[in-house]
């Protein structure tokens, strides 16, 4: 009887094992302010494939708030496990009516018979503030973030993509968040990107939303793996705003891997060559440099580049690496070069190989061998280098050993006494003294041209050339200045309206706002502005300063018009037509 009832409590285990439902919700605070938006989310998690949802999620009743709603199902499967996981996340902005206590209920779903509801929330609403500074001051109220991964399952090693999206309903605070950082994660290997699209999008309900970061995470463990959220900070405020957390479900790799195989997930090409490809021979004892280069896509790194094999025919050191790789939206892309130091330890051919390179590709879903690659030199002795010289670099190079050995005259005397009794080459000795005559002759004559040359000029420069000497000749000169083309400028802006280019439209107006500011810099010591306000009073320098304020509001609005821009056209005209 007691076994039967410890096997009946081990099925029942197995069961709830393999077999359980997660039904929970969150909440970002429970302090909140009126028309002031919260975050509630309502995440449902069914494992296995004998439960079954049997009614949709019952949602608490929110008729004190004014809500948006967004919602996400995902299917993932547990590697390890091999369960299958069905998670359905439902995300609302509450924005409370009144104040007071308020209470959020429970939401409630039916599971094969089952009844499940997560716990109630109980939120206390003050007033909103009055003053506009004081919205200003917490731009957090207004805005919140989502964390988004591409591809929601790969490959352990497969680098996946992750987004970051900030909302709000206030365009200009997307200028006061800092830049996004993930935090170190075990299991995970992050690299920032650092390119991506800025641009700021309109999104549903009033928000308008940007891309604030893009990362490449690579998985380093297989299973579900939870992505944890990322903090972003304001600038000069206390305030921060943390994202949603994200499911990643990473495989394992497949049976059958390469005994060479290195954890290289992507795609990959390996090759060997000299650093310096002009050196033709190799001599031993003397060193020599070697790079084994990778290149591709994927997770791109110095521990998948294949080493150089240790050989009796030479010495070999430790690597320098140089990782040129960048995280993209394909993954890491770019090359990892490993330079090594070789010496030679024997006269004649060298093969120099490195281990065998194989790798996952993630598309094709299978392995690639690359196999090894090899170098094969030559090393020569210093009497087989001396043996392939030519009779002209034999020549030089003793002309070169006897220039060495001349340190001064008595020196030089006493080793031509001792030489006499020696062959001494006088035909090489007097050859290379003629070349230095000559070349000393050219030298001085050359030189002399030279100096000739440059007091001719000098001559013409001076007569040609008179200083102004009186007040009519410095007013001409003034007059006779290039005047400033504003004209040129109107008309290109003009242009680009027609051509609705807005972005080229406000380019060319911070170009002609640089000419201008240069111009009176030449022209008058000063800035435009100062120019405005020196020439022709506060009220010019108002209309400037509102002009330019203008042209900043326009220039970040998702949608500008062509109406907008001829205005403000007419307002450029107006005040740089001065010039």
């Amino acid at each position: 009887m007691i076994r039967k009832n410890l096997y009946i409590l081990f099925t029942l285990a197995s069961v709830f094992s393999l077999a359980q439902v997660n039904f929970y919700s969150e909440l970002n605070t429970t302090e909140a302010k009126v028309n002031t938006p919260i975050l509630f989310t309502v995440v449902l998690e069914i494992f296995g494939e004998d439960l079954v949802q049997e009614t949709p999620v019952k949602m608490p009743d929110l008729s004190k708030f004014n809500s948006d709603y967004g919602s996400e199902q995902n299917t993932l499967i547990d590697p390890v496990k091999k369960i299958r996981i069905n998670q359905m996340a439902y995300q609302f902005a509450l924005v409370p009516k009144q104040t007071g206590n308020i209470k959020i209920g429970s939401a409630l779903v039916r599971v094969n018979g089952k009844i499940y509801k997560t716990e109630p929330f109980d939120i206390f609403v003050k007033e909103a503030e009055k003053k506009p500074i004081a919205v200003a001051n917490n731009p957090a109220k207004s805005m919140y973030l989502t964390m988004q991964v591409e591809e929601k399952e790969v490959y352990m090693d497969e680098p996946a993509v992750v987004i970051l999206k900030a909302f709000s309903r206030n365009i200009s605070n997307f200028r006061n968040l800092e830049p996004a950082k993930f935090e170190p994660v075990r299991n995970l290997a992050i690299r920032s990107i650092a390119n991506f699209d800025e641009s700021i999008e309109d999104s549903e309900n009033n928000y308008s939303s940007q891309i604030i970061g893009m990362f490449v995470i690579v998985p380093k463990v297989a299973g579900v793996m939870d992505v944890p959220p990322v903090e972003v900070a304001f600038t000069n405020h206390k305030n921060s705003l943390v994202s949603n957390k994200v499911k990643l479900n990473v495989k394992k790799l497949p049976a059958g891997a390469p005994d060479n195989f290195k954890d290289a997930v992507g795609k990959y090409n390996v090759k060997i060559e000299m650093t310096d490809k002009s050196k033709e021979n190799l001599e031993i004892n003397k060193a020599f440099n070697i790079s084994v280069k990778v290149s591709g896509c994927g997770n791109l790194s110095p521990s998948i580049v294949p080493k150089i094999l240790p050989s009796p025919d030479y010495e070999i050191f430790e690597p320098k690496i140089l990782n040129n790789s960048v995280p993209t939206t394909k993954g890491i892309e770019g090359e990892v070069e490993a330079q090594y130091i070789i010496i030679p330890k024997k006269r004649g051919d060298l093969k120099i190989a490195t281990e065998s390179f194989s790798y996952f590709d993630p598309k094709e879903e299978k392995y690639v061998e690359v196999g090894s690659k090899f170098l094969t030199l030559k090393a020569l002795n210093a009497q087989d280098i001396a043996n392939a010289k030519t009779t002209l670099q034999k020549v030089n190079d003793y002309t070169n050993n006897v220039l060495e050995k001349v340190d001064s005259p008595v020196i030089s005397t006493e080793k031509l006494k001792v030489k006499e009794h020696k062959d001494i080459r006088w035909f090489v000795i007097f050859g290379n003294l003629s070349i230095v005559g000559i070349g000393a002759f050219l030298f001085l004559y050359f030189n002399k041209k030279i100096k000739d040359k440059k007091k001719l000029l000098l001559e013409k420069k001076t007569t040609s050339t008179q200083p102004i000497v009186n007040i009519e000749e410095t007013e001409a000169l003034l007059r006779n200045k290039k005047k400033f083309e504003a004209d040129s400028y109107f008309n290109y802006l003009n242009k680009k309206i027609n051509e609705s280019q807005p972005s080229e439209f406000f380019k060319a107006f911070e170009e002609l706002k640089t000419d201008a500011d240069e111009y009176c810099l030449a022209h008058y010591s000063s800035t435009f502005s100062d120019y405005l306000r020196n020439n022709f009073g506060l009220s010019e320098l108002e209309k400037y300063n509102q002009l330019i304020a203008k042209i900043n509001i326009e220039k970040y609005s998702p949608y500008s018009s062509k109406e907008k821009q001829t205005e403000i056209l007419n307002e450029i005209e107006d005040v740089y037509k001065i010039l």
